[in-house]
């Protein structure tokens, strides 16, 4: 019974060339609806499986991306810049067989994190609100947001969203004489990160190893702690799901950059080649960010479209630097 997702797209362009083609300047809004998107429907437990792909539901997309190209300089030194933003907007609009989808299992607390539901964007956290630590316990509080007078289920709300404000691109290609510079930023603004990581190095209610964050950790010694107590046990009641674990995944990332030198044609001339280059890359040298855990550009479920910005003991990208030399003979 299955079918192809079906995407219908709406789009409202300017191109703009400027002064003798030095620069040039791209819009472009769009209005993007999905329908028939593939889900994993979940099944009741007593069947033989627990879920089935299926059509269940409708996502739309609206936009603008915006594209500028600069020729900065073109003597001796040849400078050209380009320059992308990109503002999204997410949202479902509808789902089918259930009203809500819960995804991204953290199996430290044997709870989902992520919730699907209609008029929420695709990657919306789901769980409790944090209120700190309680000085005169060490446990950490949960918000009453259904105001019923207790903590229970009903107290989980939309903590966070995964998807960004806007993202950012910004390359820079330079040359002078037998030189070129070529380096990459690329960024996002807005987006919330889960950080399960600090549930298995914070939480103290098992045998891991713990970070040094827990030496600042609730003791009768220490009743103004932003970390609650060491509980043991198993018990998971301070690193349920919740806003404690919520970081701004904001980033602006030196991508690559690239220096090389390229010999001269009467060198390549005389030992019959096209082409000589030594070269030195770097990829991911620098990173700006306020994220705590090791790389604010991770997704513990891959390129997941529904699960996005959970970190759960993730690996970060390498910080890598290749030298190597291109010939043509």
């Amino acid at each position: 019974d299955l079918k192809w997702e079906t995407t219908a797209q709406t789009n409202i362009g300017l191109d703009l060339l400027m002064w003798n083609g030095r620069m040039s300047f791209t819009a472009d809004a769009y209005l993007k609806k999905t329908s028939d998107v593939l889900l994993n429907v979940q099944l009741p437990s007593s069947l033989p499986i627990t879920s089935i792909q299926t059509n269940a539901g409708s996502i739309e997309n609206k936009g603008l991306d915006l594209n500028l190209s600069t020729v900065n300089t073109t003597g001796a030194l040849k400078w050209n810049t380009d320059f992308n933003i990109s503002f999204n907007k997410n949202k479902i609009t509808d789902l089918k067989f259930t009203d809500v989808y819960y995804l991204g299992r953290i199996y430290s607390n044997n709870q989902d994190v992520v919730i699907m539901k209609k008029g929420l964007p695709l990657g919306a956290f789901f769980g409790y609100v944090s209120e700190g630590v309680n000085p005169e316990t060490g446990d950490l509080m949960y918000k009453d947001v259904n105001n019923n007078g207790i903590f229970d289920p009903g107290d989980r709300t939309v903590i966070g969203n995964a998807q960004p404000d806007f993202v950012f691109g910004l390359t820079n290609n330079l040359s002078w004489r037998n030189f070129d510079l070529n380096f990459f930023f690329q960024g996002s603004v807005g987006n919330d990160v889960y950080n399960a990581t600090r549930i298995d190095l914070e939480g103290m209610f098992d045998s891991k190893n713990q970070s040094v964050a827990v030496l600042k950790r609730w003791t009768t010694d220490n009743r103004n702690a932003e970390i609650p107590r060491a509980i043991g046990g198993g018990k998971v009641d301070n690193v349920r799901n919740s806003t404690r674990f919520i970081e701004d995944g904001t980033y602006a990332r030196l991508k690559s950059i690239t220096l090389s030198y390229n010999f001269s044609k009467s060198l390549l001339n005389r030992f019959r080649m096209g082409k000589f280059q030594v070269y030195a890359t770097g990829q991911n040298l620098l990173t700006f960010t306020n994220y705590s855990g090791f790389d604010p550009e991770v997704n513990a479920f891959g390129r997941s479209a529904t699960e996005l910005g959970i970190d759960y003991g993730t690996y970060p990208q390498a910080r890598t630097l290749i030298v190597g030399l291109n010939a043509e003979f």
